[in-house]
C-alpha cells in the first residue's frame, strides 16, 4: 500500500485564487478596453476608396485646370488603381473579421472566468463553513 501526501484544502484554494486574480486583472485590466477601441477604430476604418473628392484649390482658372487634369489622370489609370484598392480592401475586411472573431473569443474567455471565479468564492465559502462547523462540533471526528 502506497501512502498518498494529504492535501491541504485550503492551500490549493489559496493558490488557484491568487492565479485567478492574476489572470483577472490582465483580462479585465486597461489593455482590454484599450483593445475594444482599437478593434472598434479598425471596424470603421477598413474600407478604403480610391474615388476621394477633388479639389479646385489655387486661382481659379489654374484651380480648375489642375483639377481637371487629375480627373483625366484619375480616368486613365483606373483600370490599374481599382484592383488593387480592392484587393485591399478584401484583405482589410479579412482582417477586421478575424479581430473581432479574436475580440468576441476574448470576451467569452473573460465571462467564463468571471464565472469560474463565482464558483471559486462559492467553494471557499463552503470550505469556511465547514471549518467553522468542525471547530464547533468535536465529537465528529475527522478524516
Amino acid at each position: 500500500m502506497t501512502q498518498e501526501t494529504p492535501i491541504d484544502i485550503a492551500e490549493e484554494l489559496a493558490q488557484l485564487r491568487q492565479a485567478v486574480k492574476e489572470r483577472r486583472e490582465k483580462l479585465h485590466g486597461e489593455e482590454l478596453s484599450e483593445l475594444r477601441a482599437l478593434v472598434r477604430q479598425v471596424n470603421e476604418r477598413w474600407n478604403v476608396s480610391a474615388h476621394l473628392p477633388i479639389t479646385w484649390g489655387g486661382p481659379p482658372l489654374i484651380g480648375r485646370g489642375l483639377a481637371y487634369a487629375k480627373r483625366v489622370t484619375r480616368l486613365l489609370l483606373r483600370w490599374y488603381i481599382n484592383p488593387i484598392i480592392e484587393q485591399q480592401n478584401n484583405y482589410n475586411a479579412a482582417a477586421t473579421r478575424a479581430l473581432l472573431q479574436i475580440n468576441a473569443y476574448l470576451e467569452q474567455l473573460t465571462r467564463e472566468d468571471y464565472a469560474l471565479a463565482q464558483r471559486l468564492d462559492a467553494i471557499e465559502a463552503r470550505l469556511g463553513g465547514a471549518k467553522k462547523t468542525e471547530a464547533a462540533d468535536p465529537d465528529i471526528p475527522g478524516d
